[in-house]
């Protein structure tokens, strides 16, 4: 997400164009949901063009044919770091004549393409990474390009000026380096972006729950706080919040090189936050597209019904998810009931109280879609039931299945007069099966 983000920054600011990959559907679903979307999809390197591209190299001398098998390559020493082959190539094939790798095309020997290393590889000006310690294929045996190979000739078609680069592959960016001299082609300006830590300094990956855009989405985040918290892990967009407002003040040699701290309970904050800004339209659409992910049958339900629901939740929400509390009580047909409130539910006591509830449910105004007109004939029925003190609480349990969760007004106002009469019924069927 990060690289995302800031990447589309830099090109907002720029006036330039975001271009995505086709590798990862889901993640750019993930990113258009945050608002990230790409300018246009990019195409994968076409293996024919790959091909004559290497194939250029090895007229160039600068790669050459490979005819090893898998079974020669595992006899080679291993790569301690398995990138880009496992292991570190002996260079045979680099002293094959003309004349020996015609014979063994004859033979029908399929080649890799190698790229060759210098003696002394340049280093990534500013940037350590490991120099490459063996010539390695760009391209396979059957004519496609490598991932690495793919991934510079894409930068270097789509004419790249700044590539950003995740602090876990900094590691191929020698690599890149060696291809990019072979190619002659000068690799544009490069910035490492290091991890983001925890505030006790445990980078974000290590964390067992993550915290991947799909992971903040199910709990409940808006994409405007998620945003806002990311853009601000180690850069000051000042007063912009939108992603056109940080294009136009981006500045890449602004953000932090040093890694930032992504605080989740400042995100919480600004979660809140950003959800009590919004207005009832855009908390609703947010809420409604939340609970229908979760399998709750929210857009079912009249408008207005989903109005009270949104003005109910929203006073006391810190996070969507907040909303799945009311939608277990009020968006399944009936309470369900646990051993402990199934016992309360056949006591003499409850049956009466049950009564007189429906009793005093005769006083509701606004066929009950009036939190406080209930709040009236709460009262009323605590002050003459036969047992006050656990009078409120009992009927909790009858009408929700639950001992404790949301005030009663309004979930009874969202229930309905008719509502309560079902689960009332219930209630009373339950006790007597």
């Amino acid at each position: 997400m990060r690289l995302a983000l800031f990447g589309t920054l830099c090109a907002r600011g720029r006036g330039g164009t975001v271009v995505a990959s086709t590798e990862n559907r889901s993640a750019l679903d993930d990113l258009r949901w945050l608002g990230i979307e790409a300018d246009e999809m990019g195409t994968a390197v076409d293996a024919r063009h790959a091909h004559e591209v290497g194939q250029e190299l090895v007229a160039a001398n600068k790669a050459y044919p490979c005819f090893c098998s898998v079974a020669e390559l595992r006899e080679m020493t291993v790569n301690a770091v398995p990138f880009p082959e496992p292991v570190l190539y002996d260079h045979r094939c680099r002293k094959l004549s003309l004349t020996d790798r015609a014979a063994l095309e004859r033979m029908g020997r399929k080649a890799r393409i190698r790229v060759i290393v210098p003696e002394e590889p340049r280093e990534v000006e500013g940037i350590e990474a490991a120099r490459p310690r063996a010539d390695f294929a760009i391209i396979e045996q059957d004519g496609s390009p490598t991932p690495l190979f793919s991934a510079v000739l894409s930068a270097r078609d789509a004419q790249a000026t700044d590539l950003l680069v995740d602090a876990d592959r900094a590691h191929e960016l020698a690599h890149w380096l060696v291809v990019a001299d072979a190619l002659g082609w000068t690799l544009p300006r490069l910035r490492v972006f290091t991890p983001w830590l925890t505030p006790d300094g445990v980078p974000i990956g290590q964390k067992p729950d993550g915290l991947t855009i799909s992971e903040l989405r199910a709990r409940g985040f808006h994409p405007r706080a998620i945003l806002a918290t990311a853009a601000r892990a180690g850069w000051d967009p000042g007063d912009a919040t939108t992603l056109a407002e940080m294009g136009a003040a981006f500045d890449l040699d602004a953000v932090a090189v040093a890694s930032p701290t992504l605080d989740m309970q400042a995100m919480l904050s600004r979660n809140g936050d950003t959800l009590r800004a919004l207005d009832r339209g855009e908390l609703l659409a947010a809420m409604s597209d939340h609970l229908e992910r979760k399998g709750f049958p929210f857009s079912s339900r009249d408008p207005a019904w989903q109005a009270r629901f949104v003005d109910a939740v929203a006073k006391e929400m810190t996070t969507l998810s907040d909303a799945e509390g009311w939608a277990v009580l009020l968006l399944t047909s009936t309470a369900d009931y646990d051993r402990e409130v199934a016992r309360v539910l056949r006591a003499t006591e409850t049956q009466e109280l049950i009564t007189e509830f429906e009793k005093a449910m005769d006083k509701v105004e606004n066929n009950g879609e009036d939190a406080r007109s209930w709040r009236v004939v709460l009262a009323d029925f605590r002050r003459d039931a036969t047992a006050p003190g656990r009078a409120l609480a009992t009927m909790r349990m009858v009408l929700t299945g639950q001992r404790e969760g949301p005030g009663l007004p309004p979930i009874l106002a969202l229930l309905g007069v008719d509502g309560c009469r079902q689960r009332l019924e219930k209630a009373r069927r339950y006790a007597a099966g």
